[in-house]
C-alpha cells in the first residue's frame, strides 16, 4: 500500500516552513515533484529530491526523509532508518556539500510515542 501524496506533501511543508534561508535555496535546486520509486527489498517511497547520484526520500515505514544512492532511476539503493524530518535531511546533504565526506548517520534512535500506521 503506497503512503498517501496528500500527507507526504503536508510533511514537505512542514519542512519547508523549519529551513534556514540556505536550506531553502538548495532545496529550491534539487527539489521535484514527488515520484514513487521502489526502496529496494521493500516497498514504494516518495522521492522529493534528487542531486547527482543521491535522491532524498520519504520512508513511511520509519516516518522519516532518508538519502540513498540511487544507480537505477526509479530504484532507491539502500534503506535507511533515520527519522528525520525534510530539513534536517537537506542539512544532511548540505553538509556533504560541504565538506566533501558523506559520515553518516545512518540510523536513528526510536521516537517514543504510540506506534500509529499512518
Amino acid at each position: 500500500m503506497s503512503y498517501p501524496e496528500e500527507k507526504l506533501w503536508d510533511k514537505i511543508n512542514h519542512g519547508w516552513t523549519r529551513m534556514s534561508f540556505r536550506q531553502r535555496r538548495f532545496w529550491d535546486v534539487i527539489r521535484r515533484p514527488p515520484e514513487e520509486w521502489e526502496l529496494r527489498g521493500y516497498d514504494r517511497c516518495w522521492v522529493v529530491a534528487l542531486i547527482g547520484s543521491t535522491v532524498i526520500y520519504y520512508n513511511q515505514f520509519e516516518y522519516g526523509f532518508n538519502r540513498s544512492a540511487w544507480t537505477q532511476y526509479g530504484v532507491i539503493d539502500h534503506f535507511q532508518s533515520l527519522q528525520d524530518e525534510l530539513d534536517e535531511a537537506v542539512q544532511r546533504q548540505l553538509d556533504v556539500l560541504d565538506t566533501g565526506n558523506d559520515v553518516g548517520p545512518w540510523a536513528s534512535p526510536p521516537i517514543s510515542g504510540e506506534y500509529s500506521k499512518d
